[in-house]
């Protein structure tokens, strides 16, 4: 019988875990997709042949350089422009316009962009607002 090299439940919510407390990155329950795809080539450069051995030996054992090469598997370490389509177009289709609406008298927005490594998440905000929303070329924007 061949072993199935999918995360089951119990260990993809260690691995949630893992991340969690030792990134501040929270992984949802659907992104196990996530461990199958990016786990197997550390558990096979480790001796594994199933990302379950993998996760057995991360919970017997000390904090050490294999969580840590998990866990920066897990979580996205990529940027670019426009990288996540879905909360762009929130941003713009529902959460600016209302926003405008409710500052129209402050004439003032303050936009905190988390999570951006190299910068290109606050310049797609900036190309989104320049682009969609030209009213506010008057407001004072300001970065948080």
């Amino acid at each position: 019988m061949q072993q199935t090299k999918s995360v089951s439940t119990d260990d993809f919510e260690y691995l949630r875990q893992l991340v969690r407390d030792h990134s501040a990155v929270v992984l949802s329950a659907d992104k196990s997709y996530l461990a199958e795809l990016h786990l197997q080539p550390i558990a096979e450069s480790a001796g594994f042949a199933l990302i379950a051995e993998l996760v057995t030996y991360l919970r017997t054992q000390p904090f050490n350089n294999l969580h840590v090469q998990t866990i920066e598997a897990l979580v996205t370490n990529e940027t670019s422009f426009f990288r996540d389509h879905h909360p762009f177009e929130a941003l713009r289709q529902y959460i600016l316009p209302e926003l405008i609406k409710k500052r129209a008298i402050e004439r003032s927005l303050n936009i905190w962009c988390a999570a951006c490594s190299n910068g290109q998440e606050p310049y797609s905000i900036a190309m989104l607002i320049r682009e969609h929303f030209p009213l506010l070329t008057n407001w004072s924007i300001e970065p948080i």
